[in-house]
Formats: C-alpha cells, sequence, structure tokens
C-alpha cells in the first residue's frame, strides 16, 4: 500500500519543529545555568550599631570665659592667707619663727646608728622654756609647773616606743636618757624620727604639748648630731596608754566568768620614779 507523499511531508515537518521547539529549550536552560551563581546569593545589608543609655548627651558648645569683674579680688580674705593662719607648713620656717609663732619651748636631743652594734641611738638631752600646763580642753590654765616627759617613736611605727621618765614641776626639764631601736641601717634612714613632749597629769589626761618631727633620710646617721627644735603643736591631744592582753571564759554550769590578765605592754608612766 502506497503512502500519500502529503502525509510524509506533515510527519517530517512535525519532527522537524518538535526538534526545533526542543533545542529551543536546550538554549534557555544553558543560558539559565551559565547566568546562575557558583555560590547562594547572600543579601549584605550594612549593620548598625547604635549606643545603649539612658540618655544622649547633649555637646554644650564652647564658650569663650569672660574676665573677672573689677570687685573680683576685693572679696578675698587677706586674714585666711596669713602668716599667723595655723594651717601653714611649718617646714618651711625657722626654728626662731616658730619658736615665736607658738612658743612651746624647744627641745635638744641626739641620733647616731651605730654600724657595729646595728641599732639606731636617740639621747634626749633636755627641754627649754616649757609653757605652764593647760587643761586639754583649754578652758583655763594652771598656774602649776609641768611634769613633762618625752616620748619617742620611729615612724609609722607607732608600738615599738620609749618614754623617758617624768620630770616633776618644771618647764626647763633635764632628762638626760638614751634609748636603742635595733633595726637595719637603710630602714632606719626610711624612717622619721618623732619626739613627743607630755604634761603628765596623775588624776587626768595626759596632754601632748608639741612635738618635733626629724626625718632619718635627712642626716648623717653614722656621723650623728646633736639639734635644738622648736616644737610645735600636735594634733594629737592624748597619748596612748599602752596595750592589755585579756582571756575571758565563761562557764554555764557554774555560772562564772572567768578573767585572765596575761600581759601588757607599752604602759603609760604613773609616777614620778621612771616605774609604772
Amino acid at each position: 500500500m502506497a503512502i500519500p507523499q502529503d502525509s510524509i511531508r506533515t510527519r517530517r515537518r512535525s519532527s522537524s519543529e518538535m526538534s526545533r521547539s526542543t533545542f529551543s529549550l536546550v538554549r534557555q536552560l544553558s543560558s539559565l545555568d551559565a547566568r546562575r551563581p557558583s555560590s547562594p546569593l547572600v543579601d549584605v545589608k550594612p549593620i548598625e550599631f547604635w549606643a545603649m543609655g539612658p540618655r544622649k548627651e547633649v555637646i554644650q558648645p564652647l564658650r569663650r570665659p569672660q574676665p573677672p569683674p573689677d570687685d573680683y579680688f576685693r572679696k578675698l580674705e587677706p586674714n585666711l592667707y596669713s602668716l599667723d593662719s595655723s594651717g601653714d607648713d611649718v617646714d618651711s620656717l625657722t626654728d626662731e619663727e616658730i619658736l615665736l609663732r607658738y612658743q612651746l619651748g624647744m627641745l635638744h636631743f641626739s641620733t647616731q646608728y651605730d654600724l657595729i652594734n646595728g641599732h639606731l641611738g636617740v639621747r634626749v638631752i633636755e627641754a627649754r622654756d616649757l609653757p605652764p600646763p593647760l587643761t586639754c580642753d583649754g578652758a583655763r590654765q594652771d598656774m602649776a609647773h609641768s611634769n613633762p616627759y618625752v616620748k619617742i617613736s620611729l615612724l609609722p611605727d607607732h608600738k615599738n616606743s620609749r618614754q623617758t621618765g617624768v620630770k616633776r614641776k618644771t618647764q626647763n626639764p633635764v632628762f638626760e636618757e638614751r634609748f636603742t631601736f635595733d633595726l637595719l641601717f637603710l630602714e632606719a634612714q626610711r624612717r622619721t624620727l618623732l619626739l613627743s613632749v607630755v604634761d603628765f597629769d596623775k588624776f587626768s589626761r595626759h596632754c601632748v604639748i608639741g612635738k618635733v618631727a626629724l626625718p632619718l633620710s635627712e642626716v648623717d646617721l653614722v656621723k650623728g648630731g646633736h639639734w635644738w627644735k622648736a616644737l610645735v603643736p600636735s594634733s594629737q591631744n592624748e597619748v596612748e596608754l599602752g596595750e592589755l592582753l585579756l582571756s575571758l571564759n565563761y562557764l554555764p554550769s557554774a555560772g562564772r566568768l572567768n578573767v585572765d590578765i596575761i600581759r601588757a605592754k607599752q604602759l603609760l608612766q604613773t609616777d614620778m620614779c621612771q616605774g609604772s
């Protein structure tokens, strides 16, 4: 049976169109693969950071300083800056100026370091022109003489202090006592010698008449030396009376409290015969 030519041409035309459409689809897919990036697209946006705080600080514009008024310096009080102010630094004054200002008397002492034995020697010699005794509240002035003694410390250590005997009823006491402090030479140079002249009162508080502070780094300790120093007021109106070590033990079954006195040290002198 013979196939018509028109049928053959129609089949060939449809096959050619199908091949052409298939080729076009493959080209479109290839173009899409070519334009597709190798890595996934990331939407990159700038990240903004905001300072967290209760409120924003308002920056004030710079202002040109105004000149002071004409009566500005007239408002100052000259008496606050006079030489009679108690807050002045006494280190800038001479002994004569200190003595004239405070009128607390002078103290004679000496120091020397013993390199062989490794100790610092302090000699308290005498005091001169001490003021009459005052009560600690300053309300009245006694007409009796003072009962002075000297307390020696090496600052900043206040515990290992020494003291002279009490000289009864005199404003010009002569002590002539020597004291030694066991410490290294380099350590001694870092200390400050503090000499406090105290008025002894058997029935009241002991009042500090005045003090002398000498930085040992400013003197030749090996050579030694003697000094007359004017006394300056002390902020410490009272002196320490010493330390006492106690032991407390309560027995509930017996209802008894036991108090044991174990040891005492640095007791303040309480009589005129260099005893305690």
